[in-house]
C-alpha cells in the first residue's frame, strides 16, 4: 500500500508502531497525515 500524500510505500509493520494509519480507506505515514491535514493523529 501507498501514502496518500507522498505515494511511498507502507510497511505492514508501521501500523503497528503508529507510524502509519488508515483513515477512511485511505493510508497515510503519521507525518503526512500530520502535514496535510495540520493535526496529528490521536492515539486509539
Amino acid at each position: 500500500m501507498r501514502c496518500t500524500l507522498c505515494n511511498e510505500h507502507i510497511e505492514e509493520n508501521d501500523f503497528q508502531f503508529g507510524d502509519a494509519v488508515e483513515v477512511e480507506g485511505e493510508y497515510w505515514h503519521a507525518e503526512c497525515y500530520a502535514e496535510y491535514f495540520d493535526e496529528a493523529l490521536e492515539a486509539a
